[in-house]
């Protein structure tokens, strides 16, 4: 179905909506006098196209973001979130969505979106959306990063250098061949890229917004985790903002597919999707462009260091910084405790995956539950097989090989509590004897050479409960059992 001018601006329109009516936790604030922040907005639109829909179309999923972890920030323990681009924060809250409708689906529970899901005959697999009554849409405020870009940034490129005579070289750093970092070379087209970044940085491993668009177009949006239990799901639109260039965005998300699967045998429900590409002209009000022509001409805008996410039916959005959840301190070489963990990252996404498909007596890592998806990744072979994507840069093994329980960290920590008798922390647990004062001996543990510890312990520096009476109670001759005498009153004149 192709997505008119009217239906662009109204899918658009609902995905800022939805942003608009989220908490301000994480969104592009000020950064001081003359420096505001911009940041990218992408979310996943349901279209019921029944006639009798009270509503026609739903954001289900969105995401903000311009970060992502470069190679020595990665952790193996599944717990952050590697690349925080707002189209691939979008999709991982898209997933996060899908679950929990197909949970309630096989739970024969009401969803809030009833026939999500539909199970088909004679088959094990569910089905999205029924007989094509439901339509999945992805809005970008902005162009997708790589391949369908490199045009727009190049008229870009072209247009500062004529305004400055000299630009400064910075020493790149190296990466596998074939593959390209972000912005350089925009001579070539219809290549791989690496998420952009400053030509002297550390590389990251994650790819371009564009490549990770196109594979969807080949393995369908909802991942190899969930092409289990449900057929392939694919993008029926794709709404941009600005850097708009159809060319550009065809060639990157579209041809690039068709050419690499041309003549290949794919499984039953997967094909080389086409999805419609269109313009909006809805304006998200903090994007580079809009921000760019609100602010003062000696003022600049910034990117966004925090990126949310939100998908339907969450109590609130999440805040993400550096791939793992605003405020949150993760301590290296340990895995973060589970409430902690972003709803998005594997090790929640494997976590929650279990609960649909509970796993045998044999426990198996993410990178092997992925694996068993054997449809799913015979279609993702003969992608990478190809010419067009052969040069993919794929996570390596070690950061998938969990097996889906958190790290409880340390335990028993503590090996000394306080002594009964000198109240000091001085208690061994295990040996059952006190540092301090030697309890349980009877005798006081001091010794000659310890001076200052008898100074801290003398006579005078305690309560002194029983000592402080001796002297009264010696003047009196220790009597006991009497009264004392009752003070006679003072005589008044």
């Amino acid at each position: 179905m192709a997505a008119d001018a009217s239906t662009a601006d109204q899918i658009a329109q609902c995905v800022i909506d939805s942003y608009r009516a989220l908490p301000k936790r994480g969104k592009p604030t000020s950064k001081g006098p003359g420096k505001e922040e911009w940041t990218v907005l992408a979310g996943f639109v349901i279209e019921d196209t029944c006639p009798a829909a009270s509503e026609r179309f739903k954001c289900v999923a969105l995401g903000t973001g311009l970060k992502c972890l470069h190679s020595e920030q990665l952790r193996p323990f599944g717990d952050t979130v590697h690349d925080s681009h707002a189209e691939i924060i979008a999709r991982r809250a898209l997933v996060v969505y899908l679950m929990n409708q197909l949970q309630q689906s096989m739970a024969t529970i009401p969803c809030q979106n009833p026939g999500t899901f539909d199970l088909q005959p004679d088959s094990t697999k569910y089905l999205f959306g029924g007989e094509g009554q439901l339509l999945l849409h992805l809005y970008t405020s902005q162009c997708p990063c790589g391949d369908a870009t490199v045009e727009s940034l190049k008229t870009a490129e072209d247009d500062d250098s004529s305004d400055s005579n000299e630009q400064p070289q910075l020493k790149r750093r190296r990466i596998n061949d074939g593959v390209i970092r972000g912005h350089q070379d925009f001579g070539s087209l219809g290549t791989l890229r690496l998420k952009p970044g400053r030509a002297d940085s550390i590389p990251t491993l994650s790819m371009s917004c564009s490549d990770k668009i196109a594979r969807w177009n080949a393995v369908g949006v909802q991942g190899s985790l969930l092409a289990k239990l449900i057929d392939p799901i694919y993008l029926s639109s794709i709404v941009v903002g600005d850097l708009f260039n159809w060319q550009s965005i065809d060639r990157a998300i579209n041809q690039r597919v068709a050419n690499a699967l041309l003549g290949k045998q794919l499984p039953d429900g997967y094909r080389a999707n086409r999805c419609t590409i269109e313009q909006t002209a809805v304006v998200f009000e903090r994007s580079q462009t809009a921000m760019k022509d609100t602010i003062a001409p000696k003022d600049d805008v910034v990117t966004a260091d925090a990126s949310i996410y939100w998908y339907s039916g969450a109590t609130s959005s999440v805040a993400l910084v550096n791939g793992q959840r605003q405020g949150a301190k993760i301590r290296r070489g340990e895995c973060q405790t589970r409430k902690l963990w972003p709803d998005v990252c594997k090790l929640a996404l494997f976590n929650k995956y279990r609960e649909l498909f509970p796993p045998s007596q044999e426990v198996s890592t993410y990178r092997q539950e992925k694996d068993r998806a054997t449809e799913y990744q015979a279609v993702k072979a003969c992608l990478l097989e190809s010419q067009e994507f052969g040069s993919w840069v794929q996570c390596p093994k070690e950061y998938e090989s969990f097996d889906g329980t958190s790290s409880f960290g340390k335990r028993h920590t503590k090996t000394h509590s306080l002594c009964k008798r000198c109240g000091n922390r001085a208690f061994h647990n295990q040996k059952k004897t006190c540092a301090s004062c030697g309890y349980p001996a009877a005798k006081i543990r001091s010794f000659n050479w310890a001076v200052k510890a008898k100074r801290r312990k003398t006579t005078g520096t305690g309560r002194m409960r029983y000592l402080k009476t001796v002297n009264v109670r010696f003047k009196n001759g220790f009597r006991e059992g009497v009264r004392k005498a009752a003070t006679p009153a003072a005589k008044t004149n």
